[in-house]
This record gives structure tokens, C-alpha cells and sequence, in this order.
């Protein structure tokens, strides 16, 4: 069987990504479009995933009046769809991103959004092979003795995605409202519930709530008196997530999350249990930025950035003498070369998802990789010297 070919030598795309917790918007105070165009402009999100919308017509303030403003037009949103209580929404650039569907998960509280992107790659007129991302929102039931509830609504989200059988570059944003990986049985059900595993970016488990040890990645509150409707209590919580398959970690489905670049955005670790605009005075965004994310919402946003190919199928100059192929005989790759020449580096076999399979330092005497552990299925080879990869069946 020959490969199916696709390379990541060619440039590369950044796309930015926020998740943010509205605060009821419009419905608290629509004047805060302003305050919230602050944010967005400085930001220039890519996609963005937010929860707490109350309205069709507060979807349409954000896409025309805090994100298509000025000269520019480029954003598009997904379809605002009501439900049980506040909803969930996406807007993305258009001039990157394309929407191919959208699906609702319904629980017992708020129904869960599935949105499904694709990015426009420069070859995208002449190739279908275009790089997708399977992106969900939710908001979970609030407040400490709502575990099971909490844990409910993963289970329904985990369930739902496990059916979707191309599912590739998930990213799952929102308000989970949960206080710790060690109270939270959703924790466990979000990282491997029904056989699909997720990770957290940053890898850091614990008991967030009221823990000066996770002071850098706390998102909520910015607040410590009561205005808006919003909740108080200074920044001590990690109630807003940005999860990921692990296929995002290796460039498993042509993107990749790019390590450092997750952050609540405005917390400088030094606001513990204090508001976002308490002495010492925030330098970690513009003085201007800072006090919009303190007087739009109780929650941080969360952002993170992901590389993508621009183009999907170019060769490295060295591997356009190389044939390479999967012999169903011997269970082997084999690699056939039109010049003599000796490849350099290690050979990595990835699962679909991103997992790490196998390393091979070189091939053996016959040009070939052995990979007759693997089961049958389709996997992904990475030549690492010259960051490329094939994909191929077994």
C-alpha cells in the first residue's frame, strides 16, 4: 500500500485561540461592547470560543461591533443556536478558517457546541486533504457540591465526541468551574472518559482553589467587590480551561500547540486573592487592556496559539528521490531510493491521535522499519531530521 504524502518543511501559520466567559452579555450591561472590543482588538483571536451569551442580538454586537471594526472584516461567527440557559458561541477569522458544521450536546444544565473548522491552506482549490479542528464550548453547572453534575455533562460531551470517527485537532474551551483535579471526578472523565484522551496544555493538575501555588494560572475573580453581577473574591480559582488532543502536542493532523504560549491572559502572579487592578500594578498587558478584562467579566479569557501548515503536501528536496511504501508481507515500510543516499535522524510512528508509537534511530539493512507490532489501522511516520511526515495504513 503507498503512502499518503504530507510535509511540514513548507511555512507555517500561527493561529491565535482565547476561550472567555462573557458574564452574561448583553443582559448585565451592553455598554460593555466597548470594554470588550478593547480586549479582542488587542488580542486578535483567531478563534474564539465564549460562554454566557444571552442573546442573538449580543452575538451580532461582538461579530459586528467588537471584532468587525474599523478595516476590518474578516470574522465570521457560527450560528447562534438558543438554548435551556446561556449559550455558548464561536467566532473565528474568516480569512484563515472555514466552518464545515456545528452540533449541540444536550445535558441537564447548558447544552455543549460542537463547532467544526477547517483551515484554508494555500493549496486548498487543488487538494481535499485540508487540516480540520474539532472545537467544542461549554459551560459547566457552577459552585462547590456540584461534582456529579459537573462530571454528568463530561460524560455526555466525552460520549458525543467518541461517536465522531474523523475527529482530529479537538480543542475543548470554557467555564468548567472546577476547583481540582483531586474533587473532581470530571477531571478523570475529561483526560479519558470513553476512550478519548485529552490533555491540559500546561499538565497541571491539583487543587486550584485557594492555592497561591497556582497563583500564575489562576482566572477568576478579578474581582473583590460586587459590581455587574459578577463574583467576588480576588483571583484564586482556575475555573477556565482550554483542553487538547494529543495530536495538537506532535504535529499529528498537521497543526501543533506551540509550548509557552498558554496563559490566562492578565494574571502576572502577583493579584492572589486580590483584584486584577490592586497594588502592585498589572504590567502584564497595556494598562488600558488590563482594566477592560477587570470591568467586562469576573473570568480571565485563556489563550493559547497553535502552528499550522500553510501548505499540505510539499517534499523536502532529499526525499524526492525516495519511494516509500507499507509491504503488507513483511509488515515493513520500506524505502526505496532513486539515488544512493542515507537518510539522518529518527523514524517516529504516531497513532491518529498524536500518541507516540515507536522510535527507530535508522533503518535496518534493507531499508525498511519493521511495524509489525501495530495493529491494524491508519498511523502517521515522521522522518524528524527533515520534519516530514506520511501517513499510511495498515
Amino acid at each position: 500500500m503507498m503512502f499518503s504524502v504530507f510535509g511540514r518543511t513548507q511555512s507555517l501559520d500561527t493561529l491565535k485561540v482565547m476561550s472567555y466567559n462573557l458574564l452574561n452579555f448583553p443582559n448585565v450591561d451592553p455598554n460593555r461592547i466597548d470594554t470588550l472590543k478593547g480586549i479582542l482588538q488587542h488580542i486578535l483571536p483567531d478563534i474564539l470560543m465564549v460562554c454566557e451569551i444571552t442573546s442573538s442580538a449580543g452575538a451580532d454586537d461582538i461579530l459586528f461591533n467588537a471584532l468587525n471594526v474599523g478595516s476590518t472584516t474578516s470574522y465570521a461567527m457560527a450560528n447562534y443556536v438558543a438554548g435551556p440557559d446561556t449559550e455558548n458561541m464561536l467566532f473565528y477569522n474568516s480569512d484563515k478558517l472555514a466552518l464545515k458544521e456545528q452540533n449541540e450536546i444536550v445535558t441537564a444544565l447548558r447544552d455543549i457546541n460542537e463547532y467544526v473548522l477547517y483551515y484554508k491552506s494555500n493549496d486548498i482549490a487543488s487538494t481535499t486533504d485540508t487540516t480540520f479542528f474539532y472545537v467544542y464550548v461549554c459551560h459547566l453547572k457552577a459552585s462547590s457540591g456540584f461534582e456529579a453534575e459537573r462530571n454528568a455533562e463530561c460524560v455526555e460531551m466525552k460520549n458525543y465526541i467518541a461517536t465522531r470517527p474523523n475527529r482530529q485537532n479537538i480543542l475543548i474551551g470554557g467555564d468548567f468551574n472546577f476547583y481540582g483535579s483531586d474533587t473532581e471526578p470530571a477531571w478523570s472523565t475529561m483526560l479519558a472518559g470513553s476512550g478519548v484522551t485529552i490533555v491540559d496544555p500546561i499538565n497541571s493538575p491539583g487543587h486550584w482553589n485557594s492555592n497561591a501555588s497556582f497563583v500564575n494560572i489562576h482566572s477568576q475573580s478579578t474581582r473583590t467587590v460586587s459590581f455587574g453581577g459578577g463574583s467576588t473574591g480576588g483571583m484564586d480559582d482556575r475555573f477556565d480551561f482550554i483542553f487538547m488532543s494529543p495530536d495538537l502536542t506532535s504535529f499529528g493532523n498537521d497543526a501543533k500547540y506551540i509550548t509557552g504560549t498558554y496563559r490566562s491572559v492578565g494574571q502576572d502572579g502577583l493579584h492572589y486573592n486580590t483584584s486584577l487592578v490592586a497594588t502592585p500594578w498589572n504590567m502584564s498587558e497595556p494598562a488600558s487592556v488590563i482594566w477592560n478584562l477587570y470591568n467586562m467579566s469576573d473570568h480571565l479569557p485563556i489563550y493559547m496559539e497553535i502552528e499550522v501548515n500553510k501548505i499540505s503536501n510539499s517534499v523536502p528536496e532529499i526525499l524526492k528521490g525516495v519511494t516509500t511504501f507499507y509491504n503488507s508481507e513483511t509488515e515493513k515500510i520500506q524505502f526505496q531510493f532513486l539515488n544512493p543516499i542515507q537518510l539522518q535522524g529518527k523514524f517516529l510512528i504516531f497513532d491518529l491521535s498524536g500518541k507516540l508509537l515507536k522510535t527507530f534511530d535508522h533503518l535496518d539493512s534493507e531499508n525498511s522499519l519493521n511495524v509489525s507490532e501495530l495493529d491494524s489501522g491508519m498511523y502517521i511516520m515522521r522522518i524528524e531530521q527533515y520534519d516530514y511526515s506520511l501517513k499510511f495504513g495498515k
